[in-house]
């Protein structure tokens, strides 16, 4: 299975991977390539939706993974893979205090679980997220803090030797969306009187607190093929779907303009690149004979 390339993705809870990446996990997968998630908290501090609230709570984890696997499943990306934190909750809550959980997770050890992954799975690609966690969540922002250290102390024998044998990542790449997109989303949800998740109609991208101007985004992958599975992904995470939210009241032709597209701020590639890729392996596909 080595020669056979693989996409590892990395997020910080539940529902996630089916947001962010939903599109890439399918689209690769339906190209026979090997895919994988792995999931660093168990979300347990998350809102709890179309639940009774107080009896799911003690066991929210457990529901959770079930969600997941179910979302994976859907994906065809594997079994959940857990880095075994819990969830720290928003910045600034309780949740961030939790000596268990993720924010507070001793940094070398949380490399080393991300070293043994990444060493047993061997991807080509790997995708995290940007610096601000893509919204400012403390386990989105450990994440990307995590994975950037980690994604090339795999490739060092003499670090972590317990986790394996090295193993090089030739493309890493951060999953973003794109600041004029928000723009456009919001405006396109305003004009047909619907809410916008964003709160407020930007004058411009430069107001825009999260997401990638468009001169930084370094590969941008169709995934409308697969848009059916992301969104039927998505919906797999009962739990923390409101009936209002916008994911399951959006148009369908604005959802294909808001999801039939995944943004990507390219950190490191091993192999010769140029302009926005269309493709996350591009450049080391072997060629047809």
């Amino acid at each position: 299975m080595d020669d056979v390339l693989g996409l590892l993705c990395v997020h910080a809870h539940p529902d996630d991977e089916a947001i962010a990446t939903g599109g890439v996990l399918a689209r690769y997968a339906a190209e026979g390539l090997r895919t994988a998630v792995v999931t660093c908290t168990g979300g347990e501090r998350g809102e709890i939706y179309n639940m009774d609230v107080d009896a799911t709570r003690p066991r929210l984890a457990e529901v959770r993974r079930e969600e997941l696997a179910a979302s994976l499943r859907m994906l065809d990306a594997g079994e959940p893979r857990f880095l075994g934190y819990v969830d720290s909750g928003m910045m600034g809550t309780e949740g961030n205090d939790d000596p268990a959980s993720f924010w507070r997770a001793d940094f070398h050890e949380a490399v080393r679980r991300m070293v043994a992954v990444i060493r047993e799975f061997r991807p080509a690609v790997l995708v995290t997220y940007d610096a601000f966690g893509g919204y400012g969540h403390p386990d989105h922002i450990q994440n990307h803090r995590v994975c950037v250290v980690a994604a090339e102390a795999c490739a060092v024998a003499a670090l972590y030797p317990d986790a394996g044998p090295a193993w090089r990542i030739p493309k890493v790449y951060f999953s973003t969306i794109r600041k004029s997109a928000i723009v456009q989303a919001s405006r396109d949800l305003v004009a047909r009187g619907l809410p916008s998740p964003f709160g407020e109609d930007f004058a411009s991208a430069d107001d825009v607190p999260m997401g990638s101007a468009d001169d930084e985004i370094g590969a941008e992958v169709d995934v409308r093929a697969h848009l059916r599975t992301k969104m039927a992904a998505l919906r797999a995470h009962v739990s923390q779907l409101d009936s209002d939210s916008f994911f399951l009241n959006m148009p369908e032709d604005l959802e294909v303009r808001a999801f039939g597209q995944e943004a990507f701020v390219r950190a490191r590639s091993d192999v010769p690149v140029t302009g926005v890729e269309d493709d996350l392996f591009a450049g080391l596909r072997k060629p047809p004979r």
